[in-house]
């Protein structure tokens, strides 16, 4: 089999890897589709590996809801292999319709293999388009600014279960696509088009055709979510010192830190963590229900005892108390101070992993 040489990956992108890949232990993680942004980022990645001496493995998930799927896990596979780098499929043996419940399937899968493999850390290929449309679909969508800022290269996975919590990594954030499908080019390298990429159905691809019919549009939207990032790192900063300094774990995996909150829309985020760590939630609450939440609890003299997002909440000896609404298994309790430690490092560290430059 004829080995790939990997491209001399741009010095930007190599300082982007660099940084957010600091964190990680055990083998690199990276999720690998077949798409032009996922293969560019494993020859990407191929080439930094090399150049640090660090080790990686490249997981495709075939859901199995398409008949092309296996193929292109096998397509994925090839390539990897002459990059040199170890890969693997991931199935979903029960695939059911949904994107939503596809998503899900395709988290828990990733996590457990990167566990598995004893890593930490999944690099993913969300790119600067991305972030475009995200904002365009959050917009509409009524978010506020803390959601417009974007998609963050540093966060804890969604996943569901027990083990050690994976860290989600995006390297190529201050990429545009155009500029990695450039580079596949270049190299020669086919990738996979996926057909939903082009359905307007969906509400993604309808704001990729609005961003492409209005190149003018993607930079006044890139522009301000850059200055949304900036707020939301300084917050996101704060919030991770917080967590490590005020935030106690009991061995029964309730939470307690000492009232009063921080102040303002800052303690509803504060709960939110409180509440996803203690009730094993991996998805957001609604901001509406944490907010009225955190304003009885700036009244503590008036706070009855609470429940939201599976876990319960209440006010003693003038501490807040978080706990897991109902019994959790053991291993998921015994998880907690881990997926702390995670949520603080992914706090902390996105104001350390600024994108150095937009292309």
């Amino acid at each position: 089999m004829r080995q790939l040489k990997p491209p001399a990956a741009p010095a930007d992108l190599i300082e982007s890897f660099d940084r957010l890949c600091s964190h990680a232990a055990g083998p690199v993680c990276i999720a690998i589709s077949g798409g032009g942004d996922s293969l560019a980022l494993l020859r990407i990645a191929a080439d930094w590996a090399n150049l640090r001496g660090r080790r990686l493995l490249a997981l495709t998930v075939d859901h199995g809801l398409r008949p092309e799927a296996a193929d292109e896990a096998r397509f994925v596979a090839d390539v990897a292999a002459r990059l040199g780098v170890p890969h693997r499929t991931l199935r979903w043996e029960s695939p059911e319709p949904g994107q939503a419940r596809a998503r899900q399937a395709r988290h828990d899968l990733l996590a457990a293999a990167a566990r598995e493999a004893g890593s930490v850390i999944l690099l993913t290929a969300h790119t600067e388009d991305d972030q475009a449309e995200t904002f365009l679909i959050r917009a509409r969508a009524g978010s506020g600014w803390y959601g417009l800022a974007g998609i963050q290269p540093l966060s804890l996975s969604p996943a569901g279960g027990t083990g050690v919590p994976v860290l989600i990594a995006r390297p190529l954030l201050c990429a545009s696509r155009a500029r990695l499908r450039d580079m596949l080019r270049a190299e020669g390298q086919d990738w996979v088009e996926d057909p939903s990429n082009t359905d307007p159905a969906y509400e993604r691809v309808r704001m990729r055709q609005l961003l492409a019919a209005e190149p003018a549009l993607r930079a006044r939207v890139l522009a301000l979510r850059e200055k949304l990032q900036l707020l939301r790192l300084v917050q996101d900063r704060a919030l991770g010192r917080w967590l490590s300094a005020d935030v106690e774990v009991r061995a029964d995996g309730t939470l307690r830190t000492p009232l009063p909150m921080p102040p303002g829309e800052q303690g509803a985020r504060a709960l939110g963590a409180l509440i996803a760590l203690a009730g094993g939630r991996t998805r957001p609450l609604r901001t509406d229900a944490l907010s009225r939440l955190a304003r009885r609890i700036s009244n503590p003299d008036t706070l009855r005892p609470a429940t939201l997002g599976g876990a319960a909440i209440c006010i003693k000896n003038g501490n807040l108390k978080v706990a897991a609404e109902h019994a959790l298994p053991a291993e998921q309790v015994n998880a907690i101070p881990a997926r702390l430690s995670a949520m603080v490092t992914a706090c902390s560290a996105a104001y350390e992993i600024k994108c150095p430059r937009r292309s």
